[in-house]
């Protein structure tokens, strides 16, 4: 239940910063005027939540969360997550990092939803939800990630950066590196979704088990 709660107060509150900025809808205005982006404090405050979240979620995994078969991926995407979020702080490409952001919360919130509804023991709520999840994770990780962000990162930075300058070239390849890797994870975590998909509607509707559930040692 907090987890929901976190990812939906978060999504709020990023969206709520965000949607009516002028850049949030304009891929080409993600990079305009760097490196002099305002970060306003309302963003500060969810940056420094994001990541103290992720860093939690690394501890998480470690110590007490169990190992499912997609725990070194998921270790790897909470480290590449992390390590974006600081990133993006340090490099001052904060619009992009705010939109990667509420991209990604944004099916959480389903997600956490669905698990709220599945644990109450609410099948219905659950399908729901999950439907929505799965939607949410088409459309926002596999259309509009790579689509749009990855499209204004690969192509629009290019204009705010002189890639014949070594550091210029790092801050390209690094973080283009990593979203492509995000990227990645999203379509091997799509592969997985669409497996439990197959399950619901083969179970008319009823939201399986975690097809993680397994550990490695199964």
């Amino acid at each position: 239940m907090w987890k929901f709660t976190y990812y939906a107060s978060v999504e709020f509150c990023i969206l709520r910063v965000t949607c009516h900025e002028p850049w949030f809808r304009d891929i080409k205005e993600y990079f305009r005027g760097w490196p002099n982006q305002e970060l306003k404090p309302p963003l500060k405050f969810i940056y420094m939540c994001e990541c103290g979240f992720y860093i939690y979620s690394i501890a998480a995994l470690l110590i007490w969360e169990t190992r499912r078969k997609d725990f070194s991926v998921m270790m790897s995407h909470h480290i590449i997550t992390v390590i974006l979020i600081g990133y993006s702080y340090v490099t001052r490409f904060f619009r992009i990092g705010a939109v990667v952001l509420a991209l990604h919360d944004a099916s959480d919130v389903f997600l956490e939803a669905a698990k709220v509804f599945k644990y109450s023991e609410k099948e219905l709520g659950a399908s729901l939800c999950f439907g929505l999840f799965a939607m949410s994770w088409l459309v926002l990780r596999l259309v509009f990630f790579p689509f749009w962000v990855i499209r204004s990162s690969s192509y629009y930075l290019c204009e705010s950066l002189n890639l014949l300058e070594p550091y210029d070239m790092t801050l390209y390849y690094v973080f283009n590196t990593m979203l492509l890797t995000l990227f990645v994870f999203h379509i091997y975590w799509w592969i997985l979704i669409s497996t439990m998909i197959s399950r619901q509607l083969k179970n008319r509707g009823k939201v399986g088990e975690d097809i993680r559930s397994d550990s490695d040692d199964d």
